[in-house]
Parts: structure tokens; sequence; C-alpha cells
């Protein structure tokens, strides 16, 4: 039997398989909607109460009832649809359209929500505004994000960055790159996703005025950098962004729209507890903050990510507490949520977790099950990396590098002028020097020596192996079975670079080991003749010759964000190990690096 399709099965179709249609088709579709809209503002009676209300009089009252009264909130989007449409204001017809869309509940009417923002795009798209339909392409890529649709909503920020740009809105610009920047930390890309948010700070705190939205989003800004922090394993550094949020906005007390954002850094403050072991803080503080959290007023800064983190990490406390009932309640949450093809790493982790609960009860029915869940899981989570991450280099990175790129030509061009007009200032300045050059130029040339060295030694590095010793004092004592064990995780350590994990001592390593820091230190000290301490400050140093080498944007860190990088406390502890292993300090080496490219 065949049913009649109503206006919104098409605009259903239109959405979910607008790429597969035809430009003409994908427009007279578009079209009948919009006739449907303007049929349905007209229709549209304004109470006698509210007639002489301004625009801006009902834009408070929409914001204020929104998500709290969903029949006033409705009535206020109506009647400012209809109050644009009868004076034929084509940027206030588009706010209208976007309010009538925001009443959806946009976890179950998301559908709606998009077709309301495409026909508030349509109206205005010709408009000469530095506003809209600039914002309508914001909202839409947060709703694509918020329901998982990354490429959809990578799409739209692309379009509202060069919107941004040609009407030279940076509020809008950095609010869009910090969305960006979301979408590349939910790639794993934690260091470039990292570098936008450190722009976004940049410029807000540089304003001349701050304004109440710049305030709002620097907060939110500093919180996603914090969360970036967690994700790198970098727990004192995230601590101490997270404490000066919490100050800052006791200072300041931004509340806006009924936002509390003292919650938010609250709850990054949470989950850094489960670093300590406050496992069973992290459990009741994160489902007290939930049930604050999840409320429909909260949700403009609490995401689904932030929802999924919330329940692996009571779920990893459980499992801490050994009490793997309750933690796999709280991995299943995660599940339900990848059930809607929103998928994250993390996903990827309860997965993991529930296999191994099944595997443990040797229920292979459960275990099978959720080993097809982790396989579609891996499958979509590489499917967005890939299509992303292409996407994000070809049409996001790559045109700001050009534009980096023309910046420093034209800044080595200028420097270049002001240099001719010094010359003879310098050449005074040289010959004058001539008498202390000598000492310092037979220490340059011992270091640029121990540079070509290491950078030769590097290269070696990826074909050498080390053959196991003979004859080892105390290696007798420990059983062929843990050795071996011990030497795979060794390898896997090195594999998955634990050692950039800052803090790492004996004893912990090797209850990560599943053995002792006595056998550990014998296997360490005969296989790869040197003390454990000795062993990981090389690996870290090792790594961040290699990174060095490879990557100009790591170059650019400074000495102390470098040593943060690759596990090291302080900048001192880093200068010195990169000495004693390489007989350089890393900021010639740096220097000599930017010698030998431009070489």
């Amino acid at each position: 039997m065949s049913k009649k399709l109503g206006m919104y099965h098409i605009i259903l179709i239109f959405l979910n398989d607008s790429e597969k249609l035809p430009m003409h088709a994908r427009q007279l579709i578009l079209f009948l909607f919009l006739c449907s809209c303007l049929g349905y503002g007209q229709s549209f009676k304004i109470p006698d109460s509210l007639a002489s209300l301004s625009y801006e009089e009902l834009s408070n009252k929409f914001y204020k009832e929104l998500r709290a009264n969903k029949e006033l909130t409705m009535l206020y989007a109506k009647t400012y649809l209809q109050k644009a449409k009868n004076d034929k204001d084509s940027i206030e017809i588009s706010i209208g359209y976007s309010f009538v869309g925001f009443t959806f509940d946009e976890k179950t009417h998301h559908i709606q929500q998009l077709t309301y923002l495409d026909s508030a795009i349509a109206v205005c798209k010709k408009t000469n505004n530095n506003r809209y339909p600039l914002l309508h392409y914001i909202s839409k890529a947060a709703i694509y994000e918020e329901k998982g649709s990354f490429k959809q909503a990578l799409n739209n920020y692309l379009i509202a960055i060069e919107l941004a740009k040609k009407s030279q809105n940076n509020h809008l610009e950095f609010i869009t790159k910090d969305n960006i920047a979301l979408l590349k930390r939910k790639l794993g890309k934690y260091k470039e996703a990292k570098a936008i948010y450190r722009q976004s700070l940049y410029y807000r705190i540089n304003k001349e005025k701050m304004t109440r939205k710049d305030s709002l989003n620097y907060f939110l800004t500093l919180s996603d950098l914090v969360n970036i922090y967690r994700l790198e394993n970098q727990i004192d550094s995230a601590r101490v962004l997270n404490k000066k949020g919490i100050i800052a906005i006791k200072n300041e007390k931004i509340v806006q729209k009924g936002l509390n954002l003292d919650l938010l850094f609250k709850f990054n403050e949470t989950l850094l507890g489960y670093y300590d072991g406050e496992y069973i803080r992290v459990i009741k503080s994160t489902k007290k903050l939930l049930s604050e959290l999840l409320k429909p007023k909260n949700r403009y800064f609490f995401y689904t990510e932030d929802l999924i983190n919330a329940y692996l990490y009571i779920g990893k406390s459980y499992e801490a507490l050994d009490n793997q009932e309750k933690a796999i309640i709280y991995y299943q949450k995660i599940d339900s949520i990848a059930e809607t093809d929103y998928i994250l790493p993390q996903t990827v982790s309860a997965y993991k977790s529930l296999i191994s609960h099944y595997k443990s009860l040797g229920d292979k029915d459960q275990q099978l099950f959720y080993l097809n869940k982790l396989l579609r899981s891996d499958s979509i989570l590489h499917s967005n990396y890939r299509d992303l991450s292409n996407k994000l280099v070809k049409e996001y990175d790559t045109p700001n590098l050009l534009k980096e790129k023309k910046q420093l030509i034209a800044s080595l061009k200028g420097e270049k002028k002001e240099s001719s007009n010094q010359v003879i200032l310098v050449s005074l300045f040289l010959a004058l020097s001539l008498g202390g050059t000598g000492y310092y130029y037979y220490k340059q040339q011992r270091y640029k020596q121990r540079f070509k060295q290491l950078v030769a030694a590097n290269a070696r590095q990826e074909s050498t192996k080390k053959k196991s010793p003979k004859n080892a004092i105390g290696i007798d004592a420990i059983s062929k079975e843990t050795l071996e064990s011990l030497l795979a995780h060794l390898q896997k350590f090195e594999e998955n670079k634990g050692y950039l994990t800052p803090k790492i001592n004996a004893k912990d390593l090797a209850k990560q080991f599943g053995s002792n820091s006595s056998y550990l230190s014998v296997v360490v000290n005969t296989y790869k003749q040197k003390s454990l301490s000795q062993y990981i400050s090389d690996l870290r140093i090792d790594y961040a010759v290699k990174k060095l080498q490879e990557d100009p944007k790591f170059r650019k860190y400074t000495i102390k964000a470098i040593a943060q990088e690759v596990g090291f406390n302080t900048a001192e502890a880093f200068a010195k190990a990169f000495y004693k292993k390489t007989g350089i300090y890393p900021s010639y080496f740096i220097k000599k690096l930017g010698f030998h490219d431009n070489a």
C-alpha cells in the first residue's frame, strides 16, 4: 500500500540524501518548504499583548523562556517571525526562522532545527550583514556536531570561517575556530587543537575592551584547553589552568542566559581527581554535578563528549574500586550514546572494558556482542578520522599555512630593507667584537660537531637493535616467563610512548607491568645497560630529538612547553638531561635545526 509523502517526509529525504539528488531537485524541495513556512507564518495572528513589543523585547522573552516553557517559547518565536514578515525585514525574518527551529528539542527533533535554519539562511543569504547568515551556519554546524555528524559540521564551520573573514567579524571567526579545534580534539589531534585554543585566548585577553560575550567564550575556551591537557595526560598543567579558570570566574562571575560556568570548572576538577586516586569523590561529585549539567539550560556548554567523559570516569573509578558490576552500567551508557553513531576514542575504551568484563565471566555471547560493536565503532572512528582529517588539512590547515607563509615573506622583506640601513653600525660592532670570539668559535665548533653526530645517530637508530646480554649478573633469579613478560611490556612501553607520562616511578611502572620494582630494575639494568630513571630520561630525549627534527611546529614551542610535552616537570630538568645525553643544549639544537632547514 502506498502512502502520500507529507512535507516533513520530503524534508527528511532532502536532509539525509541531499548529496544524492540533482541540484535542481534540491532547489525545488527547498523552495516547496519555504513556501510552506511562509504559509505557516502568515496564518499566525500576533496576540494583542505582544503586538507593541520590539524585536529586542521579544528576543529577551524568547531566551528567558527557552527550554523552560515550551509553549511560551514557541509563542515568542512565532510572534517574532510574523512581526518580521509584516515589516518585510529579511534579517529579522531569518532570526525568526532560527527561533522557531530552536523551540524543537535538539536530541529528538534536530531535523526540524536544521530545516528552519536552512530557511533562515535562504532568506538572508544575499544581504550584506556581518552576522547573518554567518551565525546560522555556526548553529547548523553545532547541531550536526552534537548528533555525531562531524563531516557535515565541518562543512558548515568552513563556510562560517569564510563569511567571518569576508565580513571581518573577528569575534565569530574565533568562535568558529574554537569549534574546529573541538573537532580536532575529537580526532585526537591534540597539539593542533591546543594551538587554536591558545590563539583564541590570546585574541580575547588582548582586546582593548573585553565584552560579556568575549568573557563567556574566554572561559569556555579555557575549559576546553584544560580537557586537552587531561587527554594528553599532562595532569599538573591541566590543574594549573583549571585553577586559573576558577579564580578568574569568581572575580568576574560570568552568568549569561542563566549559565553558571562554575559548574564546568568544578566538573574538570572532579575528573582530575581520578589521577590522585580519589575514586569515591570522583563518583559522588560527578553524579551530583551531572544532575545540574544535564539541565537544558546548561547544554549550551555541556556537550555529549563531556557526558561520555563523565560516564567513562565514573566507570573507571568503580573499576579501580573493584566494583565491576557498577562500572559496566556506565560503560553501557556510553554504548547507548554510540548507538546514534556518536563515536569517540573514549567509546572504544568503554567497549574494551565491556569485552574484558564478559570475558572474565566466561560469557561468550556478550563478549561477541560487544566485540562486534567495538569493530563497528572502530570502523566509524577510522572513517571519520580519515574523511575529516583530509578535509581539515585541505580546506583549513593548508590555507592557514599559506597565509602564514605570505606573512613571513613580507616580514622578512621588511627586515632586510631595515637591515640595509644598519650595515655600517653592524660592521663596526663586529670589528670591536673580534677579540672575544676565539673561545666562542671553538665552543660552537664543538657543539656543531656534536649536533652532526646527534642527527646522524638518530637516523641510524631506526635500524639498530640491541642484542641480549650474555652472563648478566642477577638475571638468573628471574623466571623465563617473568623475563619475557617484562621485556614485552618494555617494548610496548616504548612503542606506545608511555615514557612521555610525567612523574613515572619504578613502583607504579612495575605494578602496571604486573611485576615488582626489583625485577623491573634488574631487567632494565641488564638489557638496557642503564638505571630505570636514566632509561626513561634517554627515551624522552630521543623522542624530543626526533620530533624536533621532524616537526617544524614543535620547534616553535618554548623549552618549557617542550619539556612538558616529553614528560619532564621543569625546563631545567629537561635541558640538563638533554645536555647529558647529547652534549649540547636543546636551545642550540633547535637553532641549528632552523639553519639546517634553510640550508
